[in-house]
């Protein structure tokens, strides 16, 4: 028997940044491909001016986002993996990319299967029907707190998320650059949530940008909503993004000098 072993040794700096280069790059083909084939209507086809629409959740867009924070979550499992398996990681370690893993596995099951606006709706008829029975009470009192979409009532407990997620990013990365980019991710993250929750508000509403916008410059509904959502969907994008590259970075900053892959095979060979 004959023995063989390869090293390959990952620069995850390197990677990262080759990874978020690469991502962006897509991002901004998704709009321009949106603006050029669906906007614009270029291609005269339904079925294609659907598939490059990035405010669709069956569209090209949709299925990048998707992929790339069930990425994300693969790489937070790693880390976690590792935190397990390497000597010096203390519980906090173990427990916060756990956490971080779990909410991200959801977040892409979330892009994938539409859970807060399926569960919003959810709430909307629940809510509906308690009216039309006379019940409506402290469910309905909640929700007024809440002019635009339904699911948004569940904001606080994603805040709480963000700022564990925050800390632990923070006590984990310091103060530097990986920690910039985390604030920008919760940054577009941010602005994304206030476009979405200006989108939900009715036309009427004193809180709706949308419809001054139109007013004032007399611009077309869909134009000032497609590009609201648009810009909502790329912020978003971006987000997961950076996320991805700093978890991508930090393979290589756990309790090693280096992250190396080692792989092994062996052979058998008759003797005559």
């Amino acid at each position: 028997m004959s023995g063989e072993s390869h090293h390959l040794s990952v620069d995850t700096d390197r990677l990262s940044r080759q990874l978020l280069v690469f991502l962006i790059c897509a991002e901004l083909f998704f709009v321009v491909f949106d603006i050029i084939v669906n906007y614009a209507e270029f291609i005269e086809y339904n079925s294609i001016q659907r598939l490059s629409n990035i405010a669709r959740e069956d569209g090209l867009a949709a299925w990048f986002m998707t992929s790339q924070t069930l990425l994300a979550a693969l790489v937070l499992w790693f880390l976690y993996w590792l935190s397990r398996n390497l000597d010096g990681a203390a519980a906090f370690h173990r427990r916060g990319w756990m956490i971080l893993a779990l909410f991200f596995t959801y977040m892409s099951a979330d892009d994938g299967a539409l859970i807060h606006e399926r569960v919003g709706t959810m709430i909307e008829d629940m809510l509906e029907k308690s009216e039309q029975s006379g019940e409506a009470g402290a469910l309905a009192q909640w929700l007024d707190m809440f002019p635009s979409y339904e699911w948004q009532f569940l904001l606080p407990f994603f805040i709480a998320i963000g700022l564990y997620v925050l800390y632990f990013l923070w006590k984990v990365l310091g103060v530097g650059r990986p920690l910039l980019m985390v604030l920008a991710a919760f940054s577009c993250f941010g602005v994304a949530v206030i476009l979405d929750f200006i989108e939900g508000i009715p036309a009427d509403h004193s809180l709706n940008i949308y419809s001054w916008l139109k007013q004032a410059y007399m611009l077309e509904d869909y134009t000032v909503d497609h590009f609201a959502k648009s810009l909502e969907e790329f912020l978003e994008m971006l987000g997961i993004s950076l996320f991805l590259t700093v978890f991508v970075a930090q393979v290589g900053r756990m309790p090693n000098e280096t992250f190396s892959i080692q792989c092994g095979s062996s052979n058998q060979s008759a003797q005559g």
